[in-house]
């Protein structure tokens, strides 16, 4: 029973992907295309459900390396052909993969059990690293929601005044650049804008559409934890900016990308027993240094 509740929490976004498949058929969208997602789903709900059941999972230190090795591999899209000097995809066959929005909220995870360590430099450093490549990418979208995810972990466990401050400036300032060299891809309506299609189905399922985006944070708030608020956080950022430029609506929208994502941060709140409390300071159990 107590792994069927947590089971419950996969089918949270399957009325954003049945809306938006709907909306998909509507518009005259392929089956080969909108059949993706809903597939991409059925198969990561039995195999996360499967990881559930024979939970066997440890606390295990956090180390740099894991950190390293997930931000290192945003590189990849380098090695493959970009759209316009824009290299977010990686390209076998008739697969893609936007890569950043299925490793930043397994980024996000590390770095939050790595910021429990005494040593904010690499927890910086590593964000640092991040922010750069997806500024070369670019991608305006997932700099500006990894970077409002991770100053949650910032604020929270960065105990100098002064090294806090300045990376929550510099966070700001990867941010504003991020926006002020946005690629000028046109939008795919059943990608990017994917709740206007909805919204052309009918006021009812607008209303169901948002609902249906909303339900996506429960998981997010009902595990009280810093790096479980950050995900969310991270999540909300993805929908936010797609109102602000031509970026992937998450589950609603086709790419089977984010929902790879939502299954890792999902996965992880399911099974995870060593993460850090927000109602505690975890600084009072492992001190930051200052100097």
């Amino acid at each position: 029973m107590k792994n069927l509740k947590h089971i419950l929490l996969y089918f949270l976004m399957l009325p954003a992907i049945l809306i938006g498949t709907l909306a998909m058929i509507s518009y005259g969208v392929p089956v080969s295309i909108w059949i993706q997602n809903l597939f991409i789903w059925l198969i990561g709900t039995v195999v996360c459900s499967i990881l559930l059941i024979k939970n066997k999972k440890n606390a295990r230190k956090a180390r740099v390396y894991p950190a390293l090795v997930i931000a290192a591999l945003l590189i990849l899209p380098f090695c493959f052909e970009g759209i316009d000097g824009v290299h977010r995809w990686l390209s076998f066959g008739p697969l893609t993969f936007y890569i950043a929005s299925i490793l930043l909220p397994l980024l996000i995870i590390q770095l939050g059990r790595l910021s429990r360590s005494h040593h904010p430099g690499y927890l910086i450093g590593i964000i640092l690293f991040t922010f750069i490549i997806l500024l070369l990418q670019p991608d305006a979208g997932q700099l500006t929601s990894f970077a409002c995810g991770m100053a949650i972990i910032l604020v929270k466990q960065v105990s100098n005044s002064f090294i806090k401050l300045l990376s929550l400036t510099l966070t700001a300032v990867f941010v504003i650049l991020s926006w002020i060299f946005l690629d000028d891809l046109a939008p795919v309506p059943y990608v990017e804008r994917i709740i206007f299609l909805v919204g052309d189905m009918g006021e009812f399922w607008l209303v169901a559409g948002i609902v249906s985006l909303i339900l996506l944070f429960i998981p997010f708030v009902i595990r009280r934890n810093m790096i479980s608020y950050s995900l969310g956080v991270y999540f909300l950022m993805t929908i936010i900016v797609t109102f602000m430029g031509n970026f992937p609506v998450p589950i609603m929208g086709y790419g089977t990308s984010p929902i790879i994502g939502y299954f890792i941060a999902v996965t992880w709140i399911n099974r995870d027993r060593y993460s850090v409390p927000v109602s505690r300071d975890s600084r009072d159990r492992n001190p930051v240094p200052t100097s």
